[in-house]
């Protein structure tokens, strides 16, 4: 398994942990947008994905992610 579908993975499942979404609700190709988490959900799932990965998303970063596979790859980023 890459590391980045680990990744992916552990992200799809803390999305589904920390949200209304279920794990089979959530794909790489997930538009954040149109699943459903109002503004306020989506800056408290980024807060979490920071605490879960130990990592820090700017303003611009959290701002420009659109899809699950967008934050997969800003974490790839940020760890590798």
């Amino acid at each position: 398994m890459s590391n980045q579908s680990s990744v992916g993975d552990r992200l799809i499942q803390l999305i589904a942990d920390n949200t209304k979404l279920s794990a089979d609700d959530v794909s790489l190709d997930l538009n954040l947008e149109n699943s459903g988490l109002d503004s306020f959900a989506r800056i408290e799932l980024i807060l979490v994905i920071e605490e879960a990965f130990d990592i820090e998303m700017s303003d611009s970063e959290s701002a420009n992610i659109a899809t699950v596979a967008d934050i997969v790859n800003l974490i790839e980023s940020k760890v590798s």
